[in-house]
């Protein structure tokens, strides 16, 4: 396995000799040492564990390290080299770096591993020069668990052996990227309460937003930029797994489509900043909460401070959970605004002691997945002063695009039944502490029945309410640089999210960059193949403390990781359909699909809805996996064509398109269609498996985190590659539903999932035409029947 470093800054050799001598770790008069004094130092800072002082610990440590099959460093010192050959230097770093002698690699050969690996290597060291940039390479190279080697010796103590030799209240840097300096055993952790504009439960008061913080010690003298994660869940989570809505009945006729309307919430005018930002009246209130995500406790042990708020509707906070709603923005976002210093906060819930964030310099990033991510989205289109960049992980762009489709209601995946009212439940912890509950259950039962009705559950079309929950349609408010992360396999929050919004931010006048890994709904922190931690240390260093690391031109674009070799990461330029050629496939009589003519025949299958599927009591990943494999049972209410085996790799890129002409034998009906890779072999495991549990140390003593990566593992027989579900009643106008004819033919047209996958030599490709998907759509209770005229049928799409 590659371990991929697109990190790395180049650096000058002056450059280099200034960054050593900053952290340390070369000496300030290394000019006047011989080779071997300057090789055995620099080795004895490289083992961490042993404080700078304790000469006779430290080279007794170099016994433990060899050169060669014959010799250890510390009798090769004792030989005073005036140089070194890469076999030696290598073997020894490999040591450093956590690999282990006969086990991982062979002294005779240490450069095969590098090559391996992917590590960088010098060829010679046959000066002190060489010696110096071969170390600093080094101590920028990611050790066995993932890290750099200068991360890894912090975790062990180097910093904090020698916290006297650095400025108490100082950053340092290491090739662009800030190092964990800051003493993580003084973190403070405190709460305040922002006032918000909003009165949401209608109680005549600004709600108040309760946000918590963890924060170096070190920013109590000097200021420091925040990471903020707008976190619905941080207060908890109401758990009420039986109160999904019932997926098991009859479409209805979807003209009976209405279009509610947003009602706003009252607002109030809360009080004005005075326009100082002083240390007066700190926060009184401490933490309880644990920061939850691992990227932030990461920046926190290099100087950045970790903000959680869930916002309104949260435990600590006033207000509803109105899912999606402006309102949801607006109150999320005004923690911004109290970080920059435009807002008031107060110390605790009396609203007598206001608080300033005098310990933020003002500059404001925000991480987080999914919910968390998507709330990154809603806060940056508004523009809001101090929001300098936002890491978005897994994040939905259009409400509409993650409970419905094309004028259906449809699941995300593993979330039969789930929707914005239930989501709003799973988010209302201030229901947990009694003295709220009391105040807001009966506002909350109203929310809950205006969110049922106007997200229109019967119909599943379009409207007013859902164009409110679009953020797309304000993209132009965007100001901050971005950064995107999805997965090309989560059907939680499906990648068209993030190809939508992507098609338009990546026209906008900010730098931008988009990775697509291999994972459903899932962080890409910590993967083998790409050094993805660092990357955002060297962005926040540029974006939030405002320093030219070169960060702007470190990567490509657009990172896409490769379907069938997990490090292989694709540079490209875009993501969309003009990446290749267009393809356009035919269904045939006889169940194939070709790129030349279309068969002349209707073709016929029957719906059964949900009713093997609950006789059978198999989950529903179970079925998918049945039903793409074409097990006899699954497939039958179906209709596939598949192609010949492919005599070359082709990758299909962007969005493929579908056009059906079908009728149906009532007067309403759902069509689902898929794209699917058929062939006999091992693919990357769904999610990444985890190397060395724990085995990373994201600062001196303060928290651990785990290397993983997806691999190879058992036989499967298909993977799909894509899918799509429509209303027929859509097929003239998706965001408005019409009447339709049992029997009758329709020209259905609509998009498909994006993707960018590779198909190997020797697959299939297969294209399946159904109707119920068993883990996403309703599951009627009714028998229908679909006929599709091959005729007016195809798909297209993009192919390298």
């Amino acid at each position: 396995m590659k371990y991929n470093q697109y990190a790395y800054v180049e650096t000058d050799f002056n450059t280099q000799v200034k960054e050593l001598i900053n952290i340390k770790f070369l000496p300030s008069n290394y000019q006047t040492l011989s080779f071997t004094d300057l090789l055995k130092v620099m080795s004895e800072n490289a083992i961490a564990e042993v404080a700078p002082d304790a000469e006779d610990a430290r080279q007794a440590k170099l016994t433990e390290f060899a050169v060669s099959s014959e010799q250890t460093l510390a009798d090769f010192l004792a030989q005073q080299p005036e140089q070194e050959t890469a076999t030696q230097f290598y073997n020894v770093a490999l040591q450093l770096l956590g690999y282990h002698v006969h086990y991982d690699y062979d002294l005779d050969d240490p450069l095969k591993l590098m090559k391996k690996q992917a590590l960088p290597f010098l060829t010679k060291f046959e000066n002190k020069d060489d010696l110096i940039q071969g170390f600093y390479r080094l101590l920028n190279t990611r050790a066995k668990n993932g890290q750099l080697l200068i991360d890894v010796m912090a975790g062990k103590g180097y910093f904090y052996n020698r916290r006297q030799l650095f400025d108490s209240n100082k950053f340092v840097f290491l090739n662009g990227k800030s190092l964990p300096v800051f003493a993580t055993s003084k973190v403070i952790r405190e709460v305040v309460y922002v006032e918000s504009d909003l009165d949401t439960n209608n109680d005549g008061h600004s709600d108040l937003l309760q946000v918590t913080i963890f924060r170096p010690f070190e920013s109590q003298k000097m200021p420091v930029p925040a990471l903020y994660t707008a976190s619905p869940y941080f207060g908890g989570i109401i758990a009420n797994e039986k109160r999904n809505h019932n997926v098991d009945e009859n479409l209805s006729d979807a003209t009976e489509w209405t279009n509610p309307q947003y009602v706003p919430s009252n607002q109030v005018t809360a009080k004005k900043p005075t326009g100082t930002n002083s240390p007066a009246n700190q926060a009184i209130e401490n933490a309880v909460g644990k920061s939850s995500y691992g990227l932030n406790e990461y920046m926190l042990a290099r100087g950045f401070a970790s903000v959680f708020a869930g916002a309104i509707g949260t435990r600590g906070s006033d207000g509803l959970r109105i899912t999606g709603a402006p309102e949801e923005t607006e109150s999320a976002k005004e923690i911004i605004e109290w970080l920059h210093g435009d807002r008031i906060a107060y110390t605790d819930r009396s609203r007598k002691h206001e608080t300033t964030a005098f310990w933020c310099n003002g500059n404001i990033g925000m991480t987080g997945r999914s919910y968390l991510g998507t709330l990154q989205i809603a806060i940056a289109t508004t523009g809001v002063a101090g929001l300098k960049t936002v890491v978005s992980e897994a994040a939905i762009s259009s409400w509409y695009d993650y409970y419905r489709e094309h004028g259906l209601v449809i699941a995300p995946e593993d979330c039969q039944g789930e929707d914005l009212d239930l989501l709003a439940e799973t988010c209302q912890s201030n229901l947990w502490d009694a003295g709220d509950y009391l105040k807001i259950k009966p506002k909350y039962d109203a929310m809950q029945k205006d969110l049922l009705t106007k997200s229109d559950r019967t119909t599943g079309q379009y409207s007013d309410f859902w164009e409110k929950r679009n953020y797309r349609h304000q993209t132009d408010g965007i100001k901050c640089s971005w950064i995107s992360v999805h997965g090309l396999n989560d059907w939680n929050v499906k990648p068209k999210n993030v190809y939508k919004i992507w098609q338009k931010v990546k026209n906008l006048p900010i730098k931008q960059h988009l990775f697509l890994h291999q994972g459903p709904h899932y962080n890409m922190n910590n993967l083998v193949s790409i050094d993805f931690t660092d990357l955002m240390n060297l962005w926040f260093v540029h974006e939030l403390l405002e320093i030219d690391n070169h960060a702007y031109e470190q990567w490509p674009t657009v990172m896409i990781q490769d379907n069938l070799e997990a490090d292989n990461w694709h540079e490209e330029a875009d993501w969309s359909n003009d990446l290749g050629q267009k393809t356009v496939y035919y269904p045939t009589d006889d169940s194939e699909l070709q790129k030349d003519g279309n068969g002349k025949q209707h073709l016929s299958f029957t719906d059964l809805g949900g009713k093997e599927f609950k006789k059978a009591k198999i989950t529903e990943s179970d079925w998918q996996y049945k039903f793409i494999c074409g097990d006899e049972k699954w497939a039958k209410p179906s209709l596939r064509f598949t192609t010949d085996e492919f005599i070359h790799p082709v990758t299909i890129a962007g969005r493929p398109q579908v056009k059906v002409r079908v009728s149906s034998s009532l007067n309403k009906g759902q069509l689902s269609v898929a794209l699917v890779e058929l062939g006999d072999r091992k693919r990357l495991t769904p999610t990444p498996k985890f190397i060395m549990p724990g085995g990373q140390e994201l600062g001196f003593r303060f928290g651990q985190d785990t290397l993983q990566e997806f691999q190879p593992d058992k036989l499967t027989h298909a993977k799909l590659i894509t899918k799509a579900h429509m209303n027929l009643q859509n097929y003239a106008d998706l965001k408005r539903p019409a009447a339709i004819k049992p029997g009758e033919f329709y020209d259905l047209t609509f998009m498909l999932q994006p993707t960018y996958y590779r198909i190997p030599v020797g697959s299939k490709l297969c294209l399946i035409i159904y109707s119920t998907d068993q883990g996403m759509t309703k599951r009627p209770l009714e028998e229908t029947t679909y006929t599709i005229d091959l005729a007016g049928t195809e798909i297209n799409f993009s192919q390298k």
